[in-house]
């Protein structure tokens, strides 16, 4: 059952109700004494109330008896309905100054609408109301993080941290600024931490997959890759899965690179001068079938440094290993548009089987 909505146009309230000094329409005395003259109307019934006032109406939103109205606010937030949530929050703000959840809430919702200005606003109050509130510090630094501001962002998650070293969020968010800084050795410990305590959340995967991939010792790159599979394998229709899997090709490439004497795969060369001949043979239509479907075969992430052929192909017979496809989408892309990015360089030797092709 919904509550029972009553509205009065502004021009109609009468402002001899209020306090003299509380008489100028628009004001936030104002706004203060309106919302406490109707609140005391309806607690004097034994019942709640929150109020909004905007230019032109005071909307008053009377609950069921018994109703909580922070519960019923927070109900709404956790629906989704931020921007209808938020008038209501500013009225319980209003009603009862201080409250360090109403204000962490109120920030929160504008940091979720993009309005960062008003998030900090209302998240400082609520650390200067409680300067241990170890959320409302994150809440600021994440604020902070998304206007571009990471010096402000550091500092209020460091505080978060300092509070509570047990805070995923905030180890995670203060680890993701230092990545950004390019201070991956020091973001390696937050990070962990965030992994740690955070075991179900995509972002906290990837980062400490990222920091590990930075950092880029052999069982670091070994521990990343198994963190990006991890992703794509949990996650796999959310955004992040395609940048995990972009990740471990990545780091296939660069282990490839490693074992590749003089900078260039003979067997990439040989790979890919088969498949130049295959599309020559079977002509533009069949080529860009082969190379999508490898494309789309390599959503999966294909495990380039196993020579295993343990793929196979609608559009061609036979099996593959890993290296193999990866060779065949590129020589497939580069020939349909060069500027496509297949996500590996084989530029060498896309050239050098361009090179064989011609003097046979």
């Amino acid at each position: 059952m919904e509550p029972f909505v009553y509205r009065l146009p502004l021009k109609k309230f009468d402002v001899g109700l209020l306090p003299p000094n509380s008489r100028r329409v628009g004001s936030e005395e104002f706004k203060t004494a309106v919302t406490r003259y109707f609140s005391a109307q309806y607690d004097a019934k034994g019942e709640a109330a929150l109020v909004t006032i905007d230019s032109d109406e005071i909307m008053v939103v009377a609950l069921k008896a018994g109703q909580n109205p922070f519960q019923f606010v927070m109900a709404m937030l956790k629906s989704g309905r931020i921007k209808e949530a938020i008038p209501l929050l500013e009225s319980l703000d209003r009603s009862t100054p201080g409250d360090v959840d109403i204000l962490y809430n109120l920030g929160i919702a504008y940091s979720e609408l993009g309005q960062f200005d008003e998030a900090v606003i209302r998240l400082k109050q609520a650390v200067q109301a409680n300067p241990k509130h170890v959320h409302s510090w994150v809440g600021i630094g994440v604020a902070y993080q998304r206007m571009r501001q990471p010096a402000q962002a550091a500092e209020a998650l460091r505080r978060a941290v300092d509070l509570n070293p047990d805070d995923g969020y905030a180890q995670r968010n203060l680890g993701a600024i230092l990545c950004g800084e390019g201070k991956f050795a020091e973001a390696l410990p937050h990070l962990r931490i965030a992994h740690q305590r955070l075991p179900d959340d995509p972002p906290a995967i990837y980062g400490y997959a990222q920091v590990l991939e930075e950092l880029g010792g052999d069982e670091q790159l070994g521990h990343a890759d198994e963190l990006y599979r991890e992703v794509i394998q949990r996650f796999s229709t959310a955004p992040i899965a395609e940048r995990a899997r972009t990740a471990r090709t990545r780091i296939g490439q660069r282990n490839m690179r490693a074992q590749a004497p003089g900078g260039i795969r003979p067997d990439v060369v040989m790979y890919i001068a088969s498949a130049l001949n295959t599309f020559k043979e079977q002509g533009p239509e069949r080529r860009q079938a082969i190379a999508i479907e490898v494309a789309m075969l390599g959503r999966q992430g294909l495990d380039i440094n196993n020579p295993d052929q343990k793929y196979t192909l609608k559009t061609l017979p036979g099996k593959f290993s890993g290296l193999h496809l990866l060779a065949i989408m590129y020589a497939g892309f580069r020939q349909i548009d060069p500027t496509v990015d297949a996500g590996v360089d084989f530029a060498k030797e896309y050239a050098m089987a361009e090179s064989i092709q011609g003097k046979a």
